[in-house]
């Protein structure tokens, strides 16, 4: 009979021959798929030495690699590597107590995040005050000078996964900045950098307590009755629940770059997610890290991260220019971590079951019935959006019974919705008077 030494030795083999396995097909196939890309961009742009150094031809040459590429790492004997390569290593994680690690280093992270946080919330910010809410969240509000104010506060909802800054950037580029001056009070939910004791939070949780307790503080400070909500990313799914489950405190509801119908998806991340085990990850790491997806966004195309600062630096930059550009590098990279449970609610539910635009999602004991989405509603879209794709958002407007509907896109991509000059002279003017008009 096996000792259990023997046992454990022989489990850990076990384990650790599939992780070598499973990682060395995912490396041997990505690399593949990374040589046969590069050697399709050259062959059917028909690259030569006198015109690689072109622009237009290396223009060429990045969107056809991108195309090529994408198309590689989206397929189906692909994603099946990631997720077997993904599960062997939190398989092998147990023998290392890497889990045990990783909650301390999210521990760590959550108390640095706390001393930088004050720097990292004004430089550069419109100016705001801070309203203490809980441990996990707070709430900053922007106070318009303006003597003729909008009757009706804006409440936004920021995503869960980087920092709530990214609408307030710049002064030149700062889409609250947009609001305020144009008469508004603006209140914005800070998301603290959750830790360890934060990993039994529910999604239900968010719903009825944070932004339930967030629409109730601005209704005791401004003694409005309904607020206007922004929900940005997945800020824009928290704000649409909350919207159905408690229509009678919503004036208007604004989603900007929401992912609510992922079956209309074909982006790598959102491909990736419904391939993964999110079971597995949240029961091993507890709170997901931002490294993580920082990692998953790099994979998805490593020459675009491999030449963006050359790219970038070989032409010359006024000194807000790159000011700008390393705000948005700073930003990119300023991932919190996503608790643990809201995580796998939002994976499964969202982008692997696609329950949400199917109305069969619920919270807690509550279907997310979109017949209650009766108010205004606008949504943003970005038409070059590779995170969250056009379709992935467009359809939720065919769902609702709002009279008073409407869709604005944009030609960016998903950050550019937010900081490119061009829509902060074009499109944000006009969301902001769309949103006067019923305030």
């Amino acid at each position: 009979m096996m000792s259990k030494h023997d046992e454990y030795l022989q489990n850990f083999y076990s384990s650790y021959i599939d992780y070598v396995t499973n990682w060395n097909r995912l490396m041997i196939k990505y690399n593949a798929i990374l040589a046969d890309s590069i050697s399709k961009t050259l062959h059917d742009n028909q690259v030569s030495l006198t015109n690689v150094l072109s622009e237009d031809m290396q223009s060429k040459m990045r969107t056809s690699f991108d195309h090529e590429f994408r198309e590689g790492v989206k397929q189906d004997n692909f994603c099946d590597l990631i997720s077997k390569a993904m599960d062997s290593w939190f398989t092998l994680s147990d023998f290392y107590g890497i889990s045990k690690w990783h909650r301390i280093f999210i521990n760590i992270f959550s108390s640095l995040n706390k001393i930088i946080e004050p720097l990292r919330d004004n430089i550069n910010r419109t100016k705001s005050e801070p309203i203490k809410m809980n441990e996990t969240y707070h709430l900053l509000h922007y106070k318009s000078s303006k003597t003729n104010k909008n009757n009706t506060p804006i409440l936004v909802v920021y995503s869960l996964i980087n920092r709530h800054y990214i609408l307030d950037l710049l002064p030149d580029v700062s889409i609250i900045k947009h609001f305020v001056d144009s008469g508004f009070d603006v209140y914005a939910v800070n998301w603290e950098t959750p830790s360890t004791f934060d990993e039994d939070i529910t999604l239900e949780k968010y719903i009825h307590e944070y932004v339930e307790n967030a629409v109730n503080k601005i209704q005791e400070i401004t003694g409005s009755e309904k607020v206007t909500l922004f929900g940005y990313c997945w800020g824009g799914i928290l704000s649409l629940i909350y919207s159905t489950m408690h229509p009678h405190t919503v004036k208007n509801l604004i989603l900007h770059a929401t992912p609510l119908d992922i079956e209309k998806s074909d982006t790598v991340i959102e491909k990736w997610a419904s391939w993964i085990n999110p079971d597995m990850m949240v029961e091993k790491l507890g709170n997901v890290h931002g490294t993580l997806l920082n990692f998953a966004f790099t994979m998805r195309n490593p020459l675009e991260y491999i030449l963006k600062y050359p790219n970038y630096f070989k032409k010359y930059h006024l000194p807000d220019e790159i000011q700008q550009f390393f705000a948005i590098e700073m930003w990119l990279y300023d991932s919190r971590p996503i608790i643990g449970k809201v995580y796998l609610e939002i994976i499964k539910k969202i982008y692997q079951k696609n329950e949400l635009i199917q109305g069969k999602m619920s919270v807690g004991k509550k279907i997310v019935d979109l017949r209650n989405l009766k108010m205004p509603v606008l949504n943003i879209v970005g038409l070059y959006d590779d995170l969250v794709p056009p379709n992935t958002s467009k359809r939720i407007l065919d769902k609702i019974p709002s009279t008073d509907k409407e869709l604005i896109t944009y030609p960016t991509g998903h950050v550019g919705l937010c900081i490119s000059k061009k829509a902060h002279s074009e499109l944000w003017p006009k969301i902001v008077e769309w949103v006067k008009k019923r305030s």
